[in-house]
């Protein structure tokens, strides 16, 4: 379904609300990753490429799977995983199925190198997220944000079913 507009502006509340978000988006991320750098040497992008391979139960993703897993640009994906591997943490092969992609696959010394990066990660996400929620508001949040997920994976969904021409603006 394309995106038609809606002039009605936000409410007061939910305009807080929006830029309360939009601001976690920003800061959050960062600060996850600055305290992986800091305390393991990784990086939030690095770390999260590691943790979809060492939780594939097939044991390989194509490049373009794990980037869309992780959050990341094919190029982007592209580059942290030649750095993996160049260090050892990753294998890289042809596609068995098809030989034109590339799977990767995580090696024990990468499997090492995310347990060895997780005691900071759970650090980090614990006092720079979970500790600012209160207990019995987790849940609820925790509802919140699987809604708005779901919501916006749907959306992604139903604008992937239209061509690219479609989807420009006449």
């Amino acid at each position: 379904m394309p995106l038609t507009t809606n002039e009605v502006p936000l409410k007061a509340k939910e305009a807080q609300v929006w830029r309360d978000v939009a601001r976690f988006l920003s800061i959050a991320p960062r600060l996850l990753d600055e305290d992986l750098e800091t305390g393991a040497n990784i990086s939030l992008s690095e770390y999260a490429v590691l943790v979809h391979l060492s939780e594939e139960k097939a044991g390989h993703l194509r490049v373009r799977e794990l980037a869309d897993l992780a959050n990341l640009s094919g190029s982007h994906v592209t580059r942290i995983i030649g750095d993996l591997a160049k260090n050892g943490f990753v294998v890289k092969s042809r596609c068995a199925d098809d030989g034109r992609g590339i799977d990767v696959q995580i090696t024990d010394a990468g499997l090492n190198r995310l347990r060895d990066a997780y005691p900071i990660h759970l650090a980090s996400v614990r006092r720079r997220i979970m500790d600012r929620v209160e207990p019995k508001a987790l849940s609820c949040f925790g509802d919140v944000i699987a809604a708005i997920v779901r919501g916006l994976e749907a959306s992604q969904d139903e604008l992937s079913a239209y061509p690219p021409t479609s989807r420009r603006a006449s």
